[in-house]
């Protein structure tokens, strides 16, 4: 996989089928939606439509048939031109295709949604499928506290450096992707860091209210 710079948004390149774009906006966009659509040029292509989240930090995940906008963090489609989309400042969005199952989706994977299992509700045989984190906090900058500890799905995926506690979102939903049966190799990372990288939103950095959206649609 290869990321792709345009005037304002990173796209997956050489990863998904020609049919499906993947992408995530810069700073250049605050992430308002739906009206911040209109400044990305390949969602703006006649007959698309948009479906988002109310994100609420759970484990829900809607499958769409058409657009608007539903309650939970995590969306699949099997449809063309319908476009889903969430809005992230340290979460983690996960990209999902399967050119098997003609489905994409995309998850917004804050640690209270990986805590109550939103990567356990994916009900697909994710052997077909291919997934790729987007941009998020990595282990570098995801401090957090003793209460982490306490999470039995957490415990393999916290370090301890100079007496403060880490968590590692990304091999957390690679091994939980793989215990559901997603192929090793079909697992990849963008690895962008949302606090270290000046050109994405962090609210952990500055409380931001503004957003990257993360999108996939096929067509």
């Amino acid at each position: 996989m290869e990321l792709a710079k345009s005037k304002n948004c990173f796209f997956l390149k050489d990863l998904f089928l020609p049919s499906v774009t993947a992408g995530f906006t810069t700073q250049s966009i605050e992430g308002n939606l739906p009206q911040d659509i209109e400044k990305i040029p390949v969602l703006k292509k006649s007959g698309l439509r948009l479906s988002y989240l109310k994100q609420i930090h759970s484990a829900k995940i809607h499958f769409v048939k058409d657009e608007g906008m539903l309650q939970g963090d995590g969306l699949l489609t099997r449809k063309d031109n319908l476009a889903l989309i969430v809005r992230t400042a340290d979460c983690l969005p996960l990209f999902f295709s399967s050119e098997e199952k003609n489905t994409i989706g995309i998850i917004h994977m804050g640690w209270r949604g990986a805590q109550q299992g939103i990567l356990d509700n994916l009900d697909f045989d994710l052997s077909l499928f291919k997934v790729a984190a987007g941009v998020g906090l990595r282990q570098c900058c995801y401090g957090v506290g003793d209460e982490f500890l306490k999470y039995p799905n957490f415990k393999n995926f916290i370090e301890r450096r100079d007496n403060q506690l880490y968590f590692n979102p990304i091999n957390f939903a690679k091994n939980t992707l793989i215990k559901r049966g997603l192929k090793e190799d079909n697992f990849f990372d963008a690895n962008i860091c949302s606090f270290c990288s000046n050109d994405f939103f962090s609210f952990r950095r500055n409380k931001t209210t503004l957003r990257t959206l993360s999108f996939i649609v096929k067509q």
